[in-house]
């Protein structure tokens, strides 16, 4: 983070600058979407720019890119790869909502409030954080692979 101090830029970093880790049972659940390769999550995506166009969608991630489905229409939304410009973003003040910036630099606000059984704000917060954390894995291993084969 950039904080600007009397006109002066001043770099700050979360937890000293040590990595943050998941708990037990957070990297577990990360673990099993990446070694399946593919990871299906119920979301609801904004529709349009109204804040009660939430529809109901599946967003699935694969190794390679992600796609979203609206639920009810049956109608594929997306359907990328996964590119260095893709980047997830957590508002803030928003707990369980994060947006997707597609390589085309669309903003997809998704939302996972209501999503989870047994429902409460603590399970939408932790599905949130999960699909957060897959995405930028299955990212993270494309741009590896990518870099691996650009050395080859």
């Amino acid at each position: 983070m950039i904080v600007a101090a009397r006109g002066d830029l001043v770099r700050e970093f979360a937890n000293n600058e040590n990595k943050i880790t998941c708990d037990q049972e957070m990297q577990n659940d990360i673990n099993i979407c990446i070694s399946r390769g593919r990871a299906d999550f119920d979301v609801y995506v904004l529709q349009g720019y109204s804040p009660e166009e939430w529809e109901h969608a599946t967003l699935v991630l694969r190794r390679t890119g992600y796609q979203i489905n609206i639920s009810h229409k049956d109608e594929v939304v997306i359907d990328e790869k996964y590119s260095p410009n893709l980047q997830t973003k957590i508002p803030n003040g928003r707990t369980t909502q994060f947006v997707l910036v597609s390589s085309g630099g669309v903003n997809l606000p998704f939302n996972t409030q209501g999503i989870t059984e047994p429902n409460n704000e603590d399970n939408d917060v932790r599905l949130r954080d999960l699909i957060v954390l897959v995405m930028r894995t299955f990212q993270n291993k494309v741009a590896l692979d990518a870099k691996r084969k650009g050395k080859a």
